[in-house]
């Protein structure tokens, strides 16, 4: 009995490379949305530690200089803070955009997975009618020689 083959492995193949490639951009764009998120939390922090440090050496008494210092990094922490915004939000609609992606792909390679499961169980029904058909002709030939051989 000859093995099944299935006439589009290669493209199938190639469906599940292309899933597994989607898989590792939208893994690297979740890392990238992760990584934003995480800036924007060491900045708060930042912005946070200076503020108490500034509120706290106002209290003691300090220079204009070294206020005015104090409120420009701030304000540049605070502008630092709205940029990563902005990136996380392109970064996620990348996400988004890698997500929707890596969905066709796998809705592709499925596909294929179902018509290459479809014509498995084809040629398998085939294979088992074609096996009877060759048993019930060996039957036929065997009875059909007995027979002949009770009449002589």
């Amino acid at each position: 009995m000859r093995k099944f083959q299935f006439k589009l492995q290669s493209l199938l193949k190639y469906k599940r490379h292309l899933e597994q490639v989607a898989k590792q951009e939208m893994a690297q764009a979740v890392a990238d949305v992760l990584a934003c998120e995480q800036r924007i939390i060491e900045l708060k922090k930042d912005r946070i530690s200076a503020m108490d440090l500034l509120d706290s050496l106002v209290e003691k008494g300090m220079g204009a200089g070294q206020f005015n210092r104090y409120r420009q990094f701030i304000t540049t922490t605070d502008q630092m803070i709205h940029l990563e915004r902005n990136r996380q939000t392109e970064l996620e609609k990348i996400l988004d955009e890698k997500r929707e992606t890596l969905k066709q792909k796998t809705i592709d390679k499925k596909a294929l997975e179902r018509l290459r499961e479809k014509k498995d169980r084809e040629y398998t029904h085939e294979m088992i009618r074609e096996e009877q058909k060759s048993l019930d002709e060996m039957t036929s030939l065997k009875t059909a020689r007995e027979v002949n051989n009770e009449r002589t």
